[in-house]
């Protein structure tokens, strides 16, 4: 397939929904071989798998629980063997809690289960993909962060703390290896019409729709994000015309943490 990414390959945890679905799609437009990594919607990861190679793309899914080491270890030994290299790293697997807690109503198994996903995944997949990664072309490593990463969200802490890891998770790859050609960023996106914000606004007084008016509100240029808007600077980071852009936290918010 011709496109700006013809030739690379790409791996986007996360991918089988929301923003990670639409990294995917962009990924494969413009030409990428992508490793669709999946958990619980391996169902819908195939069903792109098998769109993308209808349209002559490439495209396998890689299944495992990110929260389990020795399953995250063999994905990442799967996505190389699959692809045969990789180029592009993309984590944008997560979760989020549907309750929210002040921190001492916080049980462990929430800071575990979103430290686990969010962050120590991260760092577990890097490790093992980075020795590839620095042998492909122009390799890049985007996270798919938040605001919460960068701003404290009430009742949230665990999430909160993963995603500020996570941004730094990405500083600290930048660091080690700019000399070597690898370029590591990530984003931080708003509210996002995904099926993980839905669920959370579903929880919020009045129900989904309500509570999705309610997020839409915090962005000062008045609505929340379609996935395809993320995915774009997915894109844009993942590609040579960023080639000059290392070790940055870029907020994808409408303008929710100008204020």
């Amino acid at each position: 397939m011709a496109g700006k990414l013809a030739g690379r390959r790409a791996y986007v945890t996360g991918g089988s929904s929301g923003i990670g679905a639409a990294v995917v799609a962009a990924l494969a437009a413009e030409g990428a071989d992508v490793a669709i990594g999946a958990s619980k919607r391996a169902g819908q990861a195939e069903a792109a798998a098998a769109s993308i190679r209808a349209d002559g793309g490439r495209a396998l899914v890689v299944k495992a629980d990110l929260s389990n080491r020795a399953e995250t270890d063999h994905a990442a030994d799967q996505v190389l063997m699959g692809l045969g290299g990789l180029d592009i790293f993309v984590h944008c697997a997560g979760i989020d809690v549907t309750q929210t807690n002040p921190t001492h109503q916080t049980p462990d198994e929430t800071w575990d289960r979103m430290l686990a996903i969010h962050l120590t995944a991260a760092f577990r997949l890097s490790k093992r993909l980075l020795p590839a990664l620095l042998e492909g072309k122009n390799p890049s490593v985007t996270f798919v962060g938040s605001v919460a990463g960068l701003v404290a969200w009430e009742g949230d802490v665990a999430y909160n703390v993963a995603k500020a890891g996570l941004h730094h998770l990405a500083r600290c790859i930048a660091a080690d290896y700019a000399k070597q050609g690898l370029r590591a960023n990530a984003i931080a996106p708003g509210v996002i019409d995904t099926p993980l914000t839905r669920g959370y606004a579903s929880g919020m007084d009045g129900g989904e729709e309500a509570g999705m008016k309610v997020l839409s509100g915090l962005h000062p240029i008045g609505r929340y994000a379609k996935p395809e808007e993320v995915a774009a600077a997915v894109l844009f980071l993942s590609s040579d015309q960023a080639g000059f852009i290392t070790g940055t936290v870029l907020p994808i918010d409408g303008g929710m943490t100008m204020i």
